[in-house]
């Protein structure tokens, strides 16, 4: 069955921790679906986050979000004027004793 891409044509959804497995399959999802997506990441250039950017339309309507869950500040910038939001990012810690 062919997906329609005009199903998101100028909607715009964020979705946080972007570079996970579930998270990758959600952005590549909408991206299909012709949505501009706003992904949050620890780290934009990171590595890790290229398979991100290989995705069919990401060049033209994929942002990568450099963000702390932690900090709401931080997640104001890719929240902020989006029709909706796939929260699927959770705290890491490097140190899980302390926290």
């Amino acid at each position: 069955m062919p997906v329609d891409s005009s199903l998101g044509s100028g909607q715009t959804v964020c979705v946080t921790g972007a570079g996970g497995f579930i998270a990758s399959w959600i952005v590549k999802l909408l991206l299909e679906r012709g949505y501009n997506v706003r992904g949050t990441v620890r780290n934009p250039g990171d590595p890790k986050n290229a398979h991100l950017r290989e995705l069919e339309g990401a060049e033209e309507r994929l942002r990568l979000y450099r963000s702390d869950l932690l900090d709401f500040e931080s997640l104001r910038e890719a929240i902020n004027g989006c029709d909706g939001v796939f929260h699927t990012a959770s705290p890491v810690t490097d140190d899980p004793v302390s926290e």
